[in-house]
């Protein structure tokens, strides 16, 4: 979902949360609970739209902004709900973790088969409309994929019919729990042993083997931590391990080791991530990831808290810890979504001052993480840069940032949008930046206007208007027929020359053939710069081919004598 203003991101984050809290608590329309729960989440929801709404800068690549802003939203409801939930089902007695952890339980499974039906719903409509699209029907194919209405209104009714299987069908919900359960009952063992394993075959391979792996290494290590805290509390109140102990002493005690030894795990992925952090500086992701793996030390200190304190029941306190990590949770949500802990603020401002201090060099300071990782204020750095004169002293420095400031897209797109002309992009400034080869005339005028003049990833001259002498215009008569061919060459990229030879059709201007300068032949004999030089010199000839090409009847087969080269 792509927000393309104010009013329908509102609408996307109340249709998409409310109806769905309201749906999975409802007991009775006169529950007062249930609609001041609803208000409360409609303040929270709308003041974090608000936020993430004011650091949109029109950037159509999402993927970090709006795309993390969408999966903590969904967090935030998964770990608040059961409360609402158990509260409304006893609106005055103390909530009792085992109410909550039922409820998480159910609201998994729900979410596990509306994705069953999503599956299975989308595969069904796409076979359809893909055996009408073999007989020269595409109405189908474009209702189903092609509408918006359409796939809100059928992502709408698998929500439906998902929320009406688990709230209808209570029996279903427990025998795929209990069945869930026994798989994960035979699994933590497992995990629990290498988790074990690992941290015994420390002293002996040294965490130096993991010093070159930083990112690897947290990203495993806080999953670890996670996944065998989250399988340990799957099992932990299971039908038949409420009174009693769900293993054996044996397979207990490595359990148990390894709830132990997690804490190693959390302050392991904390070392590393913090290596990372004084290396290369705050962003977004690495600010995120720091609370995730701070909240990951805080679980598996209280889980190992619960294995070394002695009570009948395994792992008793494991009901106390979760209630409080549920909330912290939510409220670490809610402060990474506002001003309080604004990793857009703190990132940009972070990489701004190591680039002032001289710890990032003007080569190395990310572009692209302050363009579309960072929001508004990264888009402000980005324009403070335009008049720092150090950076700007770099023509190529500055021909990237002026590139990076009007893309919409990461990496560049074919879409619509990036097809309309920019307004820099002009003949006239072509003409001023491109150089005219030695004794080569300007190109005719229709061919200067037939260059492109959008930001698309299609647009592989843009250099060519923003960088003065980044490119160099030749004509070569290549067939033979009287008439001079423009060829375009490109060396705003020192290792990635090219050029692009042209030919009028109809009237019209076509790109026929591109000549990159990468080969291993050309590498050996030229760089860059002697190229450049040697096409304004004049010195681009045509050689014409040694070996003929092939004719059968009419139609002529073009010959590449590879072995030859």
């Amino acid at each position: 979902m792509i927000p393309h203003s104010s009013a329908l991101l509102y609408t996307q984050v109340l249709s998409g949360s409310l109806p769905l809290i309201f749906v999975l608590s409802v007991n009775t329309l006169r529950d007062k609970i249930l609609w001041k729960a609803l208000l409360a989440y409609t303040v929270i929801f709308v003041a974090m739209a608000v936020w993430i709404k004011w650091n949109d800068v029109g950037v159509r690549d999402y993927g970090s902004l709006f795309g993390t802003f969408y999966l903590t939203l969904f967090l935030m409801v998964f770990v608040t709900l059961p409360w609402l939930q158990a509260r409304i089902n006893n609106p005055s007695s103390p909530i009792d973790y085992s109410e909550l952890h039922g409820y998480i339980w159910k609201n998994t499974i729900t979410v596990v088969l509306t994705l069953l039906v999503s599956g299975l719903m989308w595969g069904i409509l796409s076979l359809g409309a893909g055996l009408f699209k073999l007989i020269g029907i595409d109405f189908f194919y474009e209702l189903f994929f092609q509408h918006e209405i359409f796939m809100f209104l059928a992502n709408g009714l698998i929500v439906a019919i998902g929320v009406l299987i688990s709230r209808t069908h209570p029996k279903l919900i427990i025998t795929v729990r209990n069945l869930l359960s026994l798989t994960v009952k035979g699994l933590l063992p497992l995990l629990s042993f290498f988790a074990l394993i690992f941290i015994f075959s420390l002293p002996f391979t040294g965490i130096d083997a993991l010093t070159d792996k930083w990112s690897s290494a947290t990203t495993l290590l806080t999953t670890m931590s996670l996944l065998l805290a989250l399988l340990v509390n799957a099992i932990y109140l299971s039908s038949d391990g409420i009174d009693k102990k769900p293993y054996p002493n044996l397979i207990r005690y490595i359990i148990n080791g390894s709830l132990l030894v997690l804490p190693i795990y959390a302050i392991l992925s904390t070392y590393y991530l913090g290596q990372r952090i004084v290396q290369y500086g705050w962003t977004p992701d690495r600010l995120r990831a720091s609370v995730i793996v701070g909240l990951s030390l805080c679980l598996t200190l209280a889980y190992a808290s619960a294995v070394v304190r002695k009570n009948n029941i395994w792992l008793h306190s494991l009901g106390s810890i979760n209630k409080k990590i549920m909330w912290l949770i939510a409220v670490a949500v809610v402060l990474c979504n506002s001003p309080i802990i604004d990793p857009y603020r703190i990132s940009v401002n972070d990489q701004m001052n190591r680039y002032s201090t001289g710890k990032v060099s003007p080569d190395d300071l990310d572009l692209f993480m302050l363009r579309f990782d960072s929001g508004r204020r990264g888009n402000d750095a980005l324009q403070a840069l335009r008049s720092d004169v150090k950076f700007v002293s770099d023509p190529r420095r500055k021909l990237k940032l002026e590139k990076t400031i009007i893309q919409t897209t990461r990496w560049g797109s074919f879409g619509d949008d990036d097809k309309k002309p920019y307004a820099a992009f002009t003949p006239e400034i072509a003409r001023k930046n491109i150089q005219l080869a030695a004794g080569t005339p300007s190109p005719e005028s229709t061919w200067w206007e037939s260059l492109p003049k959008d930001i698309s990833r299609g647009n592989n001259l843009s250099e060519c208007y923003l960088m003065a002498n980044a490119c160099v215009v030749t004509t070569l008569d290549l067939n033979n027929d009287g008439n001079k061919e423009p060829i375009l060459c490109n060396f705003s990229a020192p290792k990635e020359p090219f050029c692009q030879i042209y030919v009028q059709r109809a009237g019209k201007w076509h790109v026929v053939s591109r000549i990159n300068f990468d080969d291993d032949v050309t590498k050996d004999k030229l760089d860059s710069t002697k190229i450049k030089d040697a096409i304004l010199n004049g010195q681009l000839k045509a050689v014409p081919k040694e070996w003929s090409d092939i004719q059968i009847q009419d139609t002529t087969v073009h010959v590449s004598y590879y072995n030859l080269q």
